[in-house]
C-alpha cells in the first residue's frame, strides 16, 4: 500500500477531516477509488479523536498451508467432477465407434478423485471460515487474494475456451445433445466458481471488516446443500455405471481367463505351424520355448483350463467364468490383437464356456 497516501489519510483524520472530504480531495488528486478506499480502510471508524490503524494481515505458514490445501482440492474436485460428468454423458450418448471400457476406467478415477478431494475441500473451507470469524483481517490475507485471483483466471479461461469450442462446433454444423451437455457442464462449473469467488473478493475489497462471516444466510445454506446433493448424486450414478468393486474384481478375473485362453491359442497355433499337427495336450507344447504354456490352470480356482483337439485342424479351449461378458469387455476383446479375428469371439456367459478355433483358417 502507498505509504504517502496512508500518511495523508492519517494526518487528515487526525485533524478531524471527514472521510467523505478526504475521498473527494484524493479523487481530485488523481487517486483511484480502489486506492482511496484501501487507504481509508487502513483506519478503523471509532469515536476516538485519533485515527486507529487496522491490523495489517501477513500470511503465516499455517495460513498459507490452509489456503493452498483448500484451493488445490477445489481444483482437483472441480476437474474430477467435470470429467466424471463427461464420462456419464459419453456412456449415456455413445458414439458408434467408441468403446465403453476406457470410459468406465476413467469414470472410476473420477469417482476416486472426487470422493477424496471434495470432502477435504469442504473441511478446509469450514476451518478457514471459522478462523475468519475469529480474525476478520484474515479475509484480506495476501495469499488468499492471490489464490482467489488465480482461481478467477482459471475459471475465466475455462469459460472462454468453452465459448470458443461452442462457436467452432456450431460453425461446423456438429451441434449435438451430447456436445451441448458438455458445454453446459463446463459453463456451470467454471461460471459458478467464477461468480462465487468474484463476489467474495469484491465484498472483501469494499469493506473487509464488514465481510467477516457470521451465521450463514439461508441462501448460502441452500446452495451448500444443493452442491453436496449434486456431488453425491453424480458419484452414486457413477458407481452404478461403473459397477460395484466386487463386480469389477470378478470382471478382472474373467479378463485374465480370456487372456490365458488367447495365450493358449497362440501357443497351439505356433505348435501347429512348427509340427504340422495339433498337440495332444497342453503339456505337449512344453517341448519348445516358443510354444510353452505358462498358465495351464485358473489362478483363482486352481482348475485346469480345458484343451482338446477336435480333428486335424480344429481344437477347443475353455474355462469357467464368473460373470457374463459386460458390453465394454466384449468391445475390448473385439479389437484385441490376439485371438480369432471375428467380432465378439471371446464373448462368454457365466459358467463353463468352450471356444472352438480353426488353426488352418488363414491358409484358406
Amino acid at each position: 500500500m502507498n505509504q504517502p497516501l496512508i500518511d495523508f489519510v492519517r494526518d487528515a483524520l487526525l485533524r478531524g477531516v471527514s472521510r467523505a472530504d478526504i475521498a473527494l480531495a484524493l479523487e481530485k488528486g488523481g487517486w483511484s477509488a480502489k486506492e482511496i478506499q484501501a487507504a481509508l480502510d487502513a483506519f478503523a471508524e471509532t469515536n476516538l479523536p485519533v485515527p486507529v490503524p487496522r491490523k495489517r494481515v501477513s500470511s503465516s505458514p499455517k495460513e498459507a498451508f490452509f489456503f493452498l490445501v483448500m484451493f488445490s482440492t477445489l481444483y482437483t474436485a472441480a476437474f474430477a467432477f467435470g470429467a466424471m460428468l463427461f464420462d456419464l454423458i459419453n456412456l449415456t450418448f455413445p458414439q458408434p465407434s467408441e468403446t465403453a471400457s476406457w470410459r468406465i476406467q476413467s469414470l472410476r478415477f473420477g469417482i476416486a478423485w472426487t470422493v477424496v478431494a471434495f470432502p477435504i475441500f469442504l473441511w478446509m473451507s469450514g476451518l478457514i471460515a471459522r478462523e475468519a470469524a475469529r480474525n476478520p483481517g484474515q479475509r484480506i490475507s495476501p495469499i488468499r487474494r492471490w489464490l482467489t485471483y488465480l482461481t478467477l483466471f482459471v475459471a475465466a479461461t475455462a469459460i472462454v475456451g468453452d465459448l470458443i469450442a461452442l462457436i467452432v462446433t456450431f460453425l461446423e454444423g456438429d451441434i449435438t445433445l451430447r456436445f451441448g451437455l458438455k458445454v453446459a457442464v463446463v459453463a456451470v462449473l467454471a461460471g459458478g466458481t467464477f461468480l462465487h469467488y468474484l463476489r467474495d473478493l469484491r465484498r472483501d475489497e469494499v469493506a473487509p471488516s464488514a465481510a467477516a462471516p457470521g451465521r450463514a444466510s439461508v441462501g448460502a445454506k441452500v446452495a451448500f446443500a444443493g452442491l453436496v446433493a449434486a456431488v453425491v448424486a453424480v458419484v452414486a450414478m457413477g458407481v452404478w455405471y461403473a459397477g460395484s468393486p466386487m463386480r469389477a474384481r470378478l470382471l478382472a478375473q474373467d479378463r485374465q481367463r480370456v487372456q490365458d485362453m488367447q495365450t493358449i491359442y497362440w501357443r497351439v497355433e505356433q505348435h501347429y505351424r512348427d509340427k504340422g499337427q495339433l498337440p495332444a495336450s497342453l503339456a505337449a507344447c512344453d517341448i519348445s520355448p516358443a510354444t510353452f504354456v505358462e498358465r495351464k490352470k485358473d489362478r483363482v480356482t486352481g482348475e485346469p483350463y480345458v484343451y482338446r483337439a477336435v480333428d486335424a485342424t480344429h481344437f477347443e479351449v475353455g474355462a469357467t467364468f464368473a460373470l457374463a461378458s459386460a458390453p465394454e469387455e466384449s468391445a475390448r476383446r473385439r479389437y484385441s490383437i490376439g485371438g480369432p479375428e471375428s467380432d465378439g469371439f471371446w464373448r462368454h456367459d457365466a459358467g463353463p464356456r468352450m471356444f472352438r478355433i480353426d488353426v488352418a483358417r488363414k491358409k484358406r
